[in-house]
């Protein structure tokens, strides 16, 4: 009775084994143990992190650093392709079956903290798309419990990557004045001091960080060549640049103001304005873009005092 109650045992302990074995079979490789260490940051004391409000001025989340070869092999190994294309990639089919947003040259437009939360809390923006919101509400993106960090930084490091023909699909390239979509938006001020009355009545804000090192050869580009060939377009009528260190994310936020929406929509659909628009942004890290009928920064005069 013994001898076949071993018997047993071992065939039990062998069909766990055999299931571990090809559990990890199917399930992606894990990221390797030894990884590169970030580069030390900001240091402060904890009296002055309090005094910031919990975190530093101008924080930003700070993922390990990854490797985009093997992030590509993530992507491919949880199965991320079955639901977003990538222009170029041997593993994008092109058959239109995706439901996720496409990702070519999404590195260009996103930091790698956005491409972070998206995997980790889908929920936390909700993409007004068809395919992209569940009848529950909540975003189709599935989520990943078994993803280890060093898997998600590797992705993240290789979405950061993909930036190839993407310089230009920000703004203008082609000649019609419609040739670039410009989503205007109108501004709810609800319990909030109105702007100064002026000339501008349509506004273009781009919010972003100067890259490392390019401070000074962007405002030397921008005095000598910059300032006069954005005010030499019809319509345009001012740029004023703001810094805001007083919250997480990017910090300066370039505002243009137009005399209407068709200077705006004219000059975002001129081919000449691509070029203008590569000057700028070579200076520049990834960043976002609003249209809106109200500046999205100004000064109000009844709160302030000199």
């Amino acid at each position: 009775m013994k001898a076949r109650e071993r018997v047993l045992w071992l065939a039990v302990i062998l069909l766990l084994v055999g299931v571990v074995i090809a559990g990890r079979r199917v399930a992606p490789s894990a990221a390797p143990a030894n990884r590169p260490r970030a580069q030390p940051g900001l240091r402060l004391s904890m009296a002055a992190l309090h005094q910031q409000g919990g975190v530093p001025l101008g924080w930003q989340m700070t993922l390990p650093p990854g490797d985009a070869a093997a992030g590509r092999q993530a992507f491919v190994d949880f199965g991320c392709p079955s639901c977003h294309r990538i222009a170029g990639e041997s593993f994008s089919t092109g058959s239109g079956d995706q439901q996720g947003p496409e990702l070519s040259g999404m590195g260009s437009h996103h930091p790698s903290a956005y491409f972070a939360e998206a995997i980790l809390s889908p929920d936390a923006v909700l993409i007004d798309g068809p395919g992209y919101v569940g009848a529950d509400g909540h975003s189709t993106m599935p989520a990943y419990p078994e993803m280890t960090v060093g898997q998600l930084s590797d992705i993240v490091a290789y979405l950061t990557s993909l930036k190839a023909g993407s310089a230009q699909s920000c703004h203008a390239t082609g000649s019609s004045m419609l040739s670039v979509p410009v989503n205007m938006s109108t501004v709810d001020l609800g319990n909030r001091p109105p702007p100064q009355p002026g000339e501008a009545r349509v506004f273009f804000a781009q919010t972003y960080d100067v890259l490392p090192g390019q401070l000074a050869a962007f405002e030397t580009w921008f005095a000598r060549q910059g300032r006069q060939q954005f005010l030499a377009v019809d319509g345009l009528l001012s740029i004023e640049t703001f810094v805001d260190l007083s919250r997480p994310g990017t910090a300066v936020t370039s505002i243009f103001g137009f005399r209407d929406e068709a200077a705006l929509r004219n000059f975002m659909g001129d081919p000449a304005a691509a070029d203008l628009w590569n000057q700028f942004d070579a200076f520049v890290g990834p960043h976002g873009h609003y249209a809106a009928d109200r500046p999205l920064v100004y000064r109000a005069p009844s709160l302030s005092a000199r």
